[in-house]
């Protein structure tokens, strides 16, 4: 029986090595002995959670990083807009099981958790 993280491994396998050469998924499933109706239903029931977003706006910077960005060559964008609180959410899966969601997240507290995930690293 195949798992979910079994099938993304696969379509990312497919999208890295198979996809830029032209190769079919058809194919790619057939080659590597995963019967293509599993992963189509896979596909069709999960290609919705995955949403393509768009940030606006730039993020908060501290003291040190706003010093390097004011004595850059490029000039400045201003705007007028009042800065609007902006909250994520985060999903990371890794390929040993883990999964790790967190929601509700500043700018900051996303930096915080990237830090802290480092350290694992």
């Amino acid at each position: 029986m195949y798992s979910s993280s079994d099938f993304e491994r696969l379509f990312i396998r497919y999208k890295a090595e198979a996809m830029p050469q032209g190769e079919s998924i058809q194919d790619f499933c057939l080659r590597n002995k995963v019967p293509y109706n599993l992963f189509h239903k896979w596909y069709k029931d999960t290609r919705h959670q995955i949403v393509p977003v768009q940030v606006e706006g730039q993020p908060e910077m501290d003291t040190q990083s706003s010093k390097e960005v004011s004595s850059s060559p490029t000039p400045e964008r201003k705007e007028n807009t009042e800065p609007c609180p902006i909250r994520m959410m985060i999903d990371i899966r890794m390929t040993n099981g883990i999964r790790i969601q967190q929601r509700n997240l500043t700018y900051r507290n996303l930096r915080s958790l990237i830090e802290k995930l480092e350290g694992l690293c």
